[in-house]
């Protein structure tokens, strides 16, 4: 995503896609304690994606022509029984995947494969380099509710587009700050260091899993000769230590726009690496991302590296510019690519290009 783009509030408010029927009046505040819910606990699950309203159907067999079974919304979590291929290919699509629930197959592009590994809460946050209340922490469940804290009016576009009700995602990122007891619950204060409005809210510490410092730790700090090849047409990420490559990945950059891709070719270092940011546009492509993790930001006009929990559609090009990574991908090449990040703050920028890893984009 550019995270430099400029839209209007009108243009904004537009590109939340509110279905027919979705005339609830957002609620002030939201319950911490609403959506921890019992899945099963370490199994392999999937929350529906898409726009406010979204809906989709599953069916009898994994391909479209196939009869319905049933309907789900948004934000449901289906169980994932396994990944199987098309019986009937779909020209028109890159992945032919499929997930098969107990109610039937869904294309694997409109899910996020998540799990359920709740956390034992703390009794404290610990202290950070300042002795100051902090950590970060990644939401390891499917979806949790959360409690605003603040000024409604000043509450960012996607907490006041869920109609009182938004969610907390499987992957984000945050930083924990203080802890409450609320109705026999604990929860943790979470923010957003970087980026877009730093909202706060309350959010059951169950959610939230701690991030060590050790977890961060760099991969092969003592190589320099690291370079990031990223390829457009094969939507593909090469990590190279010289003439070797030590890893790979399929990604999504950004989609074409009047006939110019949205991810510029050519070869520039990483200037800003953040634990988590929170990325938010305006324009006709606006968005309002909170804790998108992992993030490495290459190129002058702010196009990064990083996590996507919001579609999975790799291998496709879908973005306004970044390069969209799953989760474990996006970590292993932001712990791998220079320059290096202390967990406190969670984030550099530098001004030299001596110490940096570089980022080439080529086309094929």
């Amino acid at each position: 995503m550019n995270l430099n783009a400029n839209i209007s509030r009108r243009d904004f408010l537009k590109l939340t896609g509110l279905a027919a029927g979705s005339l609830l009046l957002p609620a002030r505040k939201t319950s911490a304690a609403t959506l921890l819910q019992e899945w099963p606990a370490g199994a392999n699950l999937g929350r529906v994606l898409g726009d406010i309203g979204t809906y989709f159907e599953l069916r009898s067999e994994p391909n479209f022509n196939a009869p319905v079974t049933k309907g789900v919304w948004r934000d449901d979590i289906l169980e994932v029984k396994q990944v199987v291929i098309a019986n009937q290919l779909d020209p028109n699509r890159y992945k032919q995947r499929w997930y098969e629930t107990p109610d039937g197959f869904i294309n694997a592009i409109f899910v996020q494969p998540v799990k359920n590994m709740p956390n034992q809460p703390l009794n404290a946050i610990p202290l950070d380099n300042e002795g100051r209340p902090g950590m970060w922490v990644e939401i390891s469940v499917p979806k949790a509710g959360i409690e605003y804290s603040g000024s409604w009016d000043n509450a960012s576009h996607w907490i006041k587009s869920r109609f009182g009700s938004p969610f907390l995602y499987y992957s984000q990122m945050y930083w924990a700050s203080d802890i409450r007891t609320k109705d026999g619950q604990t929860q943790y204060l979470l923010n957003e260091k970087y980026g877009a409005a730093p909202d706060n809210y309350w959010a059951d510490a169950r959610a939230c899993r701690p991030i060590s410092e050790d977890e961060i730790a760099p991969i092969h700090p003592d190589v320099g000769d690291k370079k990031v090849l990223i390829n457009l047409d094969y939507q593909t990420v090469q990590c190279f230590e010289g003439s070797r490559e030590v890893y790979f990945s399929e990604t999504s950059t950004g989609w074409f726009k009047e006939g110019k891709r949205l991810t510029p070719v050519g070869t520039t270092p990483v200037w800003r690496k953040l634990m988590s940011l929170h990325m938010s546009a305006y324009g006709d492509e606006g968005y309002d991302l909170p804790g998108v993790a992992w993030t490495t930001i290459f190129h002058p006009d702010g196009q990064a590296i990083h996590t996507a929990y919001w579609h999975n559609d790799f291998i496709n090009p879908l973005s306004n510019g970044c390069i969209n990574l799953l989760p474990h991908d996006a970590k292993w090449i932001w712990r791998w690519i220079n320059p290096q990040v202390g967990y406190y703050p969670g984030e550099l920028t530098v001004s030299g290009s001596a110490q940096s890893t570089y980022v080439q984009v080529v086309e094929r």
